[in-house]
C-alpha cells in the first residue's frame, strides 16, 4: 500500500454499550489501544461515499503507510475489519466486536486472549464485567400498564409532547450545514463547538475548497478535540486547503466550489497553493461570496493570459464588495465596465491668460497649433 493509492470505508458496525465495553475489555489487551484507537475514530467517523487518496487518511490518522497497515492486519485478524482491494483501490469494511457473552463462547478467542494476558486476568475480567443471570425456578409476575390509565387524556395534553423544533441554521451556503449535522454525534462534535460561527466558517471553507460532507467528518476530531474547549478553525482551513479534490466538470454555473470551478475553468489541471491563497483573500479579506469570486476567477484568467494574477484580482475584488455584489448575475453586471483598461484620459488643464481668465482648453490650444504649424 502507498499513500498515492485510493480508499473508501464502509461501516457495518453501531458500538452499543455492551459491544463497547466488549472491545475495550477484551479485544484491547489482542489488538494494542493504537489499532483500538483507529478503530473507534474510523466507525465514529461513519461510511465514505467516495475514493479518495490514503494520503489523506494518513494525515487525517497521523499515521505512516507502515503503522496504518500494521493496525489494519491487527483488526483485520480479529475480524473487526475487512479489507477488499481491487488493483491500487482499498476498501475498509468496519464490523461489529462481539458482545461479551459470544466473545468468551469462542474457543478460539478466549483461549488466544488467555494467551496473551494471563488465566487470571481472564477469570478476574469476566468476573467484574460479565455475569450471567441464573433466573431458573423464578416466575414473572411483573405488571404491565394498562391503556385504561389513559382514559382521562385529553387533546390539549398532547400539545405538551410535540417534539421541540430542531435548530436550523439556514446558511446561505452550498454545504447544507443541517444536513451535515443529522450524522454527526454529540461525541464528535460536541454542542459546546457548534457555534453558529465555528459552523458558517465550516461551510464557508467546504464551499471554496469543495470538501465533501464525509470528508469533513474526518477533520472534526483534529479541529474539535473533547480535551479542549478551543474549536481550531486555523486546523480546519489547513486541512480543507490540502485536501485533494476529485475532478468533475461544471456543468454552466456558477454555484458550485471555488476549487472544482477553477480546476473545470482549467481542465482539470490540479489547483496550486498560490491560486488557492488567492481564493480564500477574496472570501475572507473582500467578503466575496463563492459564485462571484467564480466569477471573478474566470474574468482573471480570460484577461491575464490564464493565470490568476492577485494585484489584476484583488481592486476589482474591492469595488465588487464595494458596491455590494453577492450574485454571480450582479458581478457579471458589474464585469461589464472596462476594469483592465489603463488609467482613462484625464482632462488636461485649462489655459489661463494673464489676468487669470479661462481662455481655452490645452487640448483646444494643441489643436490651433497644429492648424498654425507651430507643431
Amino acid at each position: 500500500m502507498t499513500g498515492k493509492d485510493l480508499y473508501k470505508i464502509e461501516v457495518n458496525a453501531e458500538l452499543s454499550n455492551q459491544r463497547l465495553r466488549s472491545l475495550v475489555f477484551f479485544y484491547g489487551p489482542l489488538i494494542g489501544n493504537d489499532a483500538l484507537a483507529m478503530y473507534e475514530y474510523l466507525v465514529l467517523s461513519g461510511s465514505t461515499t467516495a475514493f479518495d487518496e490514503v494520503n489523506e487518511l494518513l494525515m487525517t490518522l497521523n499515521l505512516s503507510v507502515d503503522d496504518f497497515e500494521f493496525y489494519c492486519i491487527k483488526l483485520n485478524e480479529y475480524r473487526l475489519m475487512k479489507t477488499l482491494k481491487q488493483d491500487n483501490r482499498y476498501i475498509f469494511v468496519f464490523n461489529n466486536p462481539l458482545e461479551i457473552s459470544q466473545f468468551i463462547s469462542d474457543d478460539i478467542l478466549v483461549r488466544d486472549f488467555i494467551l496473551k494476558t494471563s488465566g487470571e486476568h481472564y477469570r478476574a475480567l469476566t468476573s467484574q464485567v460479565y455475569t450471567e443471570s441464573d433466573h431458573t425456578g423464578f416466575e414473572d409476575i411483573s405488571r404491565t400498564l394498562s391503556m385504561e390509565n389513559l382514559s382521562e387524556w385529553r387533546a390539549e395534553n398532547e400539545s405538551y409532547l410535540k417534539k421541540k423544533k430542531e435548530k436550523t441554521y439556514g446558511f446561505d451556503t452550498m454545504f447544507d450545514v443541517d444536513a451535515f449535522l443529522k450524522d454527526v454525534s454529540t461525541n464528535l462534535l460536541p454542542m459546546r463547538f457548534r457555534t453558529r460561527e465555528n459552523l458558517y466558517q465550516m461551510a464557508l471553507l467546504a464551499d471554496l475548497y469543495n470538501i465533501s460532507y464525509d470528508k469533513m467528518r474526518t477533520y472534526l476530531p483534529r479541529v474539535a478535540r473533547t480535551d479542549s474547549d478551543h474549536f481550531d478553525l486555523e486546523m480546519l482551513r489547513y486541512l480543507c486547503t490540502n485536501a485533494r479534490s476529485e475532478y468533475r466538470k461544471s456543468e454552466g454555473t456558477y454555484d458550485v466550489p471555488c476549487l472544482r470551478f477553477l480546476m473545470s475553468l482549467q481542465e482539470g489541471r490540479e489547483v496550486t497553493d498560490y491560486d488557492k491563497k488567492i481564493i480564500y483573500n477574496l472570501s475572507n479579506k473582500y467578503h466575496l461570496a463563492p459564485a462571484v469570486i467564480n466569477v471573478l476567477l474566470e474574468h482573471g484568467l480570460k484577461n491575464c493570459d490564464n493565470r490568476l494574477i492577485e494585484n489584476y484580482l484583488y481592486p476589482i475584488a474591492s469595488d465588487l464588495h464595494r458596491n455590494d455584489i453577492h450574485t454571480a448575475q450582479e458581478a457579471l453586471k458589474r464585469l461589464e465596465k472596462p476594469y483592465d483598461k489603463k488609467k482613462k484620459e484625464e482632462d488636461r488643464l485649462p489655459v489661463y491668460d494673464s489676468s487669470g481668465n479661462k481662455t481655452m482648453s490645452a487640448s483646444e490650444e494643441e489643436e490651433l497649433l497644429k492648424l498654425m504649424g507651430k507643431k
